[in-house]
Formats: structure tokens, C-alpha cells, sequence
């Protein structure tokens, strides 16, 4: 027999030793590329944070060497040079002790006025000095790592990287001119000893907490895991516990009506069988295997003089036996799952043509799973010996499904019910017989607890 497909738990309830694995490894590898991280940015933070107090300690040095030496228009060192010897030679002293390369001071319309290493350039102009015309606009210090690659800066291109400054001169307030001052660069590498630490610490110190809080998580798992089993056992038995209440209501209808025993389980199986050939989902499936099995159940509250009646129903009792299913809506409403099964118990009398009972729902109204049990059912009761006929043929009785395409019977359920060999409906039949269908009503209900089970741990 084809069965329903299995229900599919959360994965937090099936494995939760699933859970734990792949929590542990991709924590780790979480924390290994944090620690990774750490590992290069940690170094490359400490060498950025010491080279901007390089560069701010070299502007400190050089504006209190302009604050003190320099406050007059500088072109007066260009014109008269005589007496700004003594300036030159305090220009000189200072380079050799502060680790300076170049010096050089310009006025404000771009000339050299002055410079320590290049003499070529002094007296000549440098308009297009992007730096310089930044600093001369703004009136504030300016500094940044750089390669000498400009042309007024040719004989400084064999000093490697430099911390480049340009330097406001004021007079009184007034802007007069900008020195320009070039530092070699710290000699700060990654691969300092307080670097190396660094990197190592933040290396193993992510991995050794990841460590204590994984053996934390490992005992709250192993607690978990040992809750999840007595909740699983809860839900067997709960599971188990439907299945039974599922089975007494379906036996004791047929206690009461020996010539219809046997009819609840194989319309089940012929249910689920069309109805995977319509494709339907899993928790649809669930509902007309429950409602299949218990489409019926009302007519535990119809009397025995017009449900075992063996002649024609008289116009009054077939309004009696119409009753059965709000008679089983009534009952299966009264139970949480028992209630996902409704719609058939209340609709599997309606026609597709709107001429049916007990709503007169028609076309796609009716609820797919009453559309496929429908069929299922007059087919049953047709190849079925009954107080009121004999048992069918399966020729005569397809031939009256076909009839009914369209006026009972949705008609892509019965083009589904007809793609089906006689063979395979027969050996389904025989199937049913030996073995019962428990297992897809067992399934059923998984997938109804599992459902339920899902939407609990989402809220």
C-alpha cells in the first residue's frame, strides 16, 4: 500500500545530539575567525594608534619651533638673508636633533623660500602644490605618511617613506607663510615583540573562553537531551493516545452496522491514494486520513430503525440520516485533533453541482479533502454489498463515477480516481484487508502533533 508521506519534526526534537554537534563546530570555527581577526587587527590597531602619535608628536615639535623662531612674514629670509643667518643656523641644529630630512619654508604666493636639503629649489614657485594651497586656505597644520614623489621633492626620493607636515606661519594672527617639514617614518613593524604578544594573546584568549563556555553549554545540552526524551515519551503517548480514541469511535460505529465493517479503512487507502496523485500537502493529508476514518461517526446518533433499515429510506428518515453529519461534526468538534478531520465529516455529502447536503456547497467551496473523500466514498458503497443493493461491479461502478463527473464529483478528482489501474485498486483493497491501515492514521496524527509541536517552540 502507498503510504502517507512520514511526519517531519523539528530538528530540535529528533536529534538533539544533531544540535549539539553542529553548535560545538561552527561556534568553534566562529570563534577562530573572531580570534583571527583579533589576531590582525589587534597589531594593526596598536601600529596605526603609535604612528598618529608620531605624526601628532612631530607637529607639536614643529609648531613650537615656529611659535618660538618664526612669527614674521617670511619672504624676508629670501631677501635678506644676512640677517636671518642665525635663524639658518638654529633651522640646522634643530634637523640634526629631531630626526628631520627636509625643511623648507615657502611664502605666500608659492615660492621657496627656504630649504635645508634642496638649495636648487629656493626662489622658485610651486603654484600647483596641492598640500600647500590646502594649508594656506584653511590656515591649519596638516601631516600624512608619504612617498617623496612630487617634483619639488626629487632629493628626497632616496628617504623612503616620510611623515610629510605643512605648518602654518602666522604674524599677529596673520597668515605670512608655511613650513614645510619632512620626519622619517616610525620604525614600528608587526612583528614587534609587544606585537607578537599581542597577536598570540588575542589568539588563544577567544579559543579558552569558547572552551569554558562550550563545557557550560555541553551540561545545559546533556540536560536538554534528557528532557527531550520524557517529552518524547509524553508525545508517544499522546500520539498513542489519539490513535486510540481514533480507532474506539470507528469500532463502535461498526459494532453497530456489521454490513458497512471494513468500509473506514479502505476509503482511508483509497483516499490517500488519489489524493497523492493530486498532490496534496502533508498537513491536508492529515486531514482526510482523520476525517476519513471518521466520516461517519455520527451515525452513532442515528436510530437503528433508519441506519440498519434494509429497504428505500422514506422522505422522513432520509431526513433523519442527513443528520449524521452534523451529528459528527458535533462530536469530532469537541476534540482539538479530531477537529482537523471536520471538514469531511460535515462536507463529504456535498455535490460538486451545489445539490448536496448539509450546506449545499458547490464547486471549489467544498473543501478539497470532502471532494476526494466523496468519491472514495459512493465508490466504496458501490463495489460494496449493502442492506439495499448487492455489491457492483468495478465496470459498473467506474461507469457510474464517470456519470457523476461534474455533477457530484470535482472533476480532477475523478480524472485522478480513473488514472488508476482496477489491479492496484484491488491489491489496495487486499492490502487493506490483512493489514489494516493504523500506520497512516499513526501518521496522521505524528503530523498533527508535529504541526502543533512546530508552532509552540516558533511562538
Amino acid at each position: 500500500m502507498t503510504a502517507a508521506a512520514p511526519a517531519k519534526r523539528p530538528a530540535s526534537w529528533t536529534n538533539p545530539h544533531t544540535l549539539l554537534r553542529n553548535f560545538s563546530r561552527r561556534s568553534f570555527f566562529l570563534t577562530l575567525t573572531f580570534a583571527l581577526i583579533l589576531t590582525v587587527g589587534l597589531p594593526f590597531l596598536r601600529y596605526s594608534y603609535n604612528v598618529s602619535n608620531y605624526m601628532k608628536d612631530s607637529l607639536d615639535i614643529i609648531d613650537h619651533f615656529i611659535v618660538r623662531e618664526m612669527s614674521f612674514d617670511v619672504r624676508a629670509i629670501l631677501e635678506h638673508p644676512e640677517e636671518h643667518r642665525p635663524l639658518l643656523e638654529r633651522i640646522n641644529i634643530f634637523m640634526e636633533y629631531s630626526n628631520l630630512v627636509e625643511f623648507r619654508i615657502w611664502d605666500t604666493d608659492s615660492t621657496v623660500v627656504y630649504s635645508y636639503i634642496d638649495k636648487e629649489v629656493i626662489g622658485k614657485r610651486f603654484p600647483d602644490n596641492d598640500d600647500l594651497q590646502i594649508t594656506f586656505s584653511s590656515g591649519k597644520a596638516k601631516s600624512e605618511i608619504e612617498e617623496a614623489v612630487k617634483s619639488e621633492h626629487e632629493a628626497l626620493r632616496g628617504y623612503g617613506t616620510l611623515v610629510e607636515m605643512y605648518v602654518p606661519v602666522k604674524e599677529h594672527d596673520r597668515l605670512v607663510g608655511v613650513v614645510e617639514v619632512y620626519r622619517r617614518a616610525p620604525e614600528i613593524t608587526f612583528l614587534d615583540p609587544k606585537n607578537l604578544l599581542i597577536a598570540v594573546g588575542a589568539l588563544v584568549l577567544p579559543l579558552l573562553i569558547h572552551l569554558f563556555f562550550h563545557g557550560q553549554f555541553k551540561i545545559a545540552a546533556a540536560q536538554l537531551i534528557q528532557s527531550q526524551v520524557l517529552l518524547k515519551s509524553a508525545y508517544d503517548a499522546l500520539a498513542q493516545g489519539a490513535f486510540d480514541t481514533i480507532r474506539s469511535l470507528t469500532t463502535a460505529l461498526e459494532m453497530r452496522d456489521k454490513e458497512t465493517e471494513g468500509h473506514s479503512e479502505r476509503v482511508v487507502a483509497l483516499s490517500v491514494l488519489i489524493a497523492q496523485k493530486l498532490g496534496l500537502e502533508q498537513e491536508e493529508m492529515a486531514r482526510l486520513v482523520i476525517g476519513s476514518y471518521l466520516h461517519d461517526v455520527g451515525k452513532i446518533g442515528v436510530p437503528d430503525g433508519v441506519l440498519l433499515k434494509p429497504g428505500a429510506l422514506t422522505p422522513e428518515e432520509r431526513v433523519i440520516i442527513e443528520t449524521h453529519v452534523r451529528k459528527g461534526q458535533d462530536i469530532v468538534h469537541e476534540v482539538e485533533f479530531l477537529r482537523l478531520g471536520e471538514d469531511v465529516v460535515l462536507s463529504h455529502h456535498e455535490k460538486w453541482d451545489g445539490t448536496g447536503y448539509s450546506q449545499g456547497l458547490a464547486g471549489q467551496d467544498i473543501p478539497i479533502t470532502a471532494r476526494i473523500f466523496a468519491l472514495v466514498d459512493v465508490f466504496d458503497a458501490l463495489m460494496s454489498k449493502r442492506p439495499y443493493k448487492p455489491a457492483f461491479s468495478y465496470e459498473k461502478s467506474r461507469g457510474i463515477i464517470l456519470e457523476g463527473q461534474g455533477k457530484h464529483f470535482d472533476p480532477a478528482v475523478v480524472e485522478a480516481f480513473l488514472s488508476i489501474p482496477e489491479a492496484q485498486i484491488k491489491d489496495l483493497v487486499e492490502e487493506v484487508r490483512r493489514s489494516g491501515v493504523h500506520h497512516l492514521v499513526r501518521q496522521a496524527i505524528a503530523t498533527v502533533f508535529a504541526v502543533d509541536a512546530l508552532q509552540t517552540e516558533v511562538a
